[in-house]
C-alpha cells in the first residue's frame, strides 16, 4: 500500500502517535514516549509545509502545544488525554474510509 502522504494521512498517523505517547506515559516508560513525541514532532513539521494546511498553521502551532505538554508533569494546560485522543478520531474515520 502507497498511501500518499496527505494532510489526512499525517493527521491520522500524528494521532497514532499521540495515543502511543498517551499509553507510554501512563505505563511511566519515558525514554519510549519521548521518541514517540519526536516523531510526532517530525510529522508536525511535515504538516506544517503541505499547501493546505497552510490556513491551518495557528491550529496546528496550538496542537502542536498540547501535544508537547503531555510529557509535562504538573502542565498547565488542563486538557484531558481523552479529549486529545477524540480531536483525532475522525481523521483516522475518514482516513479508514477513504
Amino acid at each position: 500500500m502507497n498511501t500518499e502522504r496527505t494532510s489526512l494521512f499525517l493527521m491520522a498517523n500524528l494521532g497514532a502517535e499521540v495515543s502511543r505517547i498517551i499509553s507510554l506515559n501512563e505505563k511511566n516508560e519515558d525514554a519510549l514516549a519521548k521518541d514517540a513525541l519526536s516523531r510526532a514532532n517530525k510529522i508536525i513539521m511535515e504538516i506544517k509545509t503541505l499547501p493546505d494546511m497552510k490556513t491551518r498553521l495557528q491550529e496546528i502551532d496550538i496542537l502542536a502545544k498540547v501535544i508537547e505538554n503531555i510529557l509535562e508533569p504538573g502542565s498547565a494546560l488542563k486538557i484531558s488525554t481523552k479529549h486529545i485522543k477524540s480531536y483525532f478520531v475522525p481523521f483516522s474515520i475518514r482516513l479508514m474510509a477513504g
